[in-house]
């Protein structure tokens, strides 16, 4: 008897346990990344010595970042200044995914050529912090300036 009412009272000891409530870890994202904006936006201009700004929907992988974006002349491609926003001002209750990002690029060298063509293009290598990857290929062209 006395063994029945331990294991009754432990029984009763766990049923904190098995309530509902708020799960351990949030719902992953699946949702692939958006472009929201350029600027220049398509066929404008930019200042020879002036920044890109391409703003996503939610956080991206900073190390895809390189990789995934690039701007070209002609078949060239330009080497670039990425800079990405501080994650240090991110509320810690706001989830990541629900945060626009918009990163700065710009000519490596400080400037872009002269009243010259270019196109920005993000790959499909662009990943959110959860690994989705932007769907498709997007290429924006833009001119620079005198």
């Amino acid at each position: 008897m006395r063994r029945l009412l331990i294991a009754s009272c432990a029984a009763m000891g766990l049923t904190g346990c098995l309530e509902p409530g708020d799960p351990l870890l949030a719902v992953r994202d699946t949702d692939p990344p958006e472009l929201q904006s350029t600027v220049p936006a398509a066929n404008a201009e930019v200042a020879k010595d002036g920044t890109l700004s391409v703003t996503f929907s939610e956080l991206m992988d900073e190390r895809t970042l390189r990789p995934g974006i690039a701007v070209f002349s002609g078949q060239t491609e330009v080497a670039l200044r990425i800079t990405v926003p501080p994650l240090s001002g991110i509320d810690e209750d706001t989830e990541r995914g629900d945060l626009p990002y918009t990163v700065m690029v710009g000519a490596a060298s400080g400037a872009f050529a002269s009243n010259t063509s270019y196109t920005l293009v993000l790959r499909t290598s662009l990943t959110d912090y959860e690994g989705n990857a932007l769907v498709e290929e997007v290429r924006v062209p833009f001119r620079s300036s005198f």
